[in-house]
C-alpha cells in the first residue's frame, strides 16, 4: 500500500509538471499543445493503474483433524462407502493414515496389536477422515498426536499425556466430536482449578492428563476432543455459563 501511495504522489508531481510545460512551452502549432499535453497525462495514468498480480495461494500438503475449511478450496471428499476396511492390519491402517494426512508418521513401538473395521456412511472431507481414523484407533487404545505441520505419532493412549500434543484454541462448539488428541488451556474466573478437577475428570479417558494450576487459575486439559467438548460444557456451567 506505500508503495502504491507513493507511485501516486510521484505520478500528481509529474501531472502536475507536464501541465505546466503544456503552458509554457512554445509548440509550433497551437492545436499541438492539449494533444501533447493529453497524451503524457494518459501514459502516467496507466502507470498508475498497474498493480501487481495477486500470487496464487499454495496448495496445502499436509492435514491434520483439527484444520478449518478455507473460503475459495475445494475440500476432497469421499463418497459413501468409499471408505470400507474389514479388520485391516494396524500396520496397513497406519499407512493410509500417513498418506491421507501427508505427514510422516512416527510409530511407537509399544502400540497395542489392532484390526480396524471402518465404512463411512455419509460422504466426508479429507479432514473428517482424519477425525474418523482418530476415533477408530482411540477405540483400539491409540492416540495420534500432531506434531508441528509435517509429523504425527501413534502412540498407546497411556503415553499421550506424555506427548507435545496441540494446543487447539476453537470454540467449544467447533472441535470435532472425534478421538483426536488435543490440549485445551482454560483460564478460571471464580473456581479454583483443583476443584474443577473432580468435576471434569469423569470425562477423561487419558490417565492423569488433567493439570490444576491454583495460582495461576489455570487448569488445563490433555485429552480426545470429544471429551473435552463435554469438560469446557461443564466449565462453562461452573463460572456462569449456559454449558452450550
Amino acid at each position: 500500500m506505500a508503495e502504491s501511495l507513493s507511485r501516486q504522489a510521484g505520478t500528481l508531481t509529474l501531472i502536475a509538471l507536464v501541465v505546466s510545460v503544456g503552458e509554457t512551452t512554445s509548440l509550433p502549432t497551437l492545436h499541438m499543445k492539449p494533444i501533447f499535453t493529453l497524451t503524457l497525462l494518459c501514459a502516467l495514468l496507466a502507470g498508475c493503474c498497474t498493480s501487481k498480480p495477486r500470487q496464487p495461494q499454495t496448495p496445502k500438503t499436509t492435514f491434520s483433524s483439527f484444520d478449518q475449511p478455507v473460503r475459495g478450496v475445494v475440500e476432497q471428499r469421499y463418497g459413501k462407502d468409499e471408505i470400507n476396511f474389514k479388520g485391516l492390519q494396524l500396520r496397513e491402517f497406519l499407512a493410509i493414515y500417513e498418506s491421507t494426512s501427508g505427514r510422516t508418521l512416527i510409530q511407537a513401538v509399544t502400540l497395542p496389536a489392532a484390526s480396524i473395521t471402518l465404512r463411512n456412511q455419509t460422504p466426508v472431507t479429507r479432514v473428517e477422515t482424519l477425525q474418523l481414523f482418530d476415533t477408530a484407533l482411540a477405540q483400539n487404545g491409540i492416540a495420534m498426536i500432531f506434531s508441528g505441520e509435517k509429523v504425527v505419532k501413534a502412540v498407546p493412549i497411556a503415553a499421550a499425556g506424555q506427548e507435545a500434543a496441540p494446543v487447539i484454541d476453537l470454540p467449544a462448539d467447533q472441535l470435532p466430536d472425534s478421538g483426536s488428541f488435543m490440549v485445551r488451556i482454560v483460564h478460571l474466573k471464580k473456581t479454583k482449578p483443583s476443584e474443577m478437577v473432580p468435576v471434569v475428570q469423569p470425562f477423561s479417558k487419558v490417565p492423569n492428563a488433567i493439570i490444576a494450576m491454583d495460582r495461576e487459575k489455570v487448569i488445563v486439559l490433555r485429552d480426545f476432543s470429544s471429551n473435552i467438548r463435554q469438560m469446557l460444557r461443564l466449565i462453562d456451567i461452573a463460572e456462569g455459563g449456559g454449558g452450550h
